[in-house]
């Protein structure tokens, strides 16, 4: 189950965390760095036969956030690297980023991180234009980042987090 499908959820944007495919973690590892940066609440969890991610679906009620937390590898994987290695100009890095752009060159797995904002009675579709915090979204990456051993990007923007 993905939210896309949740009426009550709107995608917002997407986050990936790139990283080797040996780091790749358990459910139980995701939900235990999430734990760290907020409450929370497991919705669908998918693994594979060796009990690693495959996907997590979890929201934050309080604030009003849900992310569909999905593995990719492969050549799909590669593919996205790729692009943005050609993307990120090292003109544009902040200090201490240059290592994260040459950690790229060994990443050949990712974690997508689709950013969901829950939708109030209030709230139309055509509310385009509030503000969504992108606090939860940010300690998400930074939290996945740390425990794969890789790189947190903003592929929108071809940024690190």
């Amino acid at each position: 189950m993905s939210l896309f499908g949740d009426p009550l959820f709107r995608w917002r944007e997407t986050f990936m965390v790139l990283f080797e495919q040996a780091n790749r973690p358990s459910v139980t590892d995701v939900e235990k760095a999430l734990a760290r940066v907020g409450k929370f609440d497991s919705e669908q969890t998918n693994v594979s036969a060796d009990g690693l991610i495959e996907s997590l679906t979890v929201t934050n009620p309080i604030d009003c956030v849900g992310l569909d937390i999905v593995y990719v590898d492969g050549e799909e994987a590669l593919e996205q690297l790729e692009e943005l290695k050609t993307e990120i100009s090292p003109e544009d890095l902040l200090p201490g980023q240059e290592e994260d752009l040459v950690r790229l060159n060994s990443c050949n797995a990712r974690l997508d991180i689709l950013h969901f904002e829950q939708l109030s009675a209030s709230m139309s579709e055509e509310d385009d234009e509030e503000f969504l915090d992108p606090g939860a979204l940010l300690g998400v990456a930074e939290a996945l980042a740390r425990l794969v051993d890789g790189v947190a990007v903003d592929p929108g923007s071809g940024t690190f987090v």
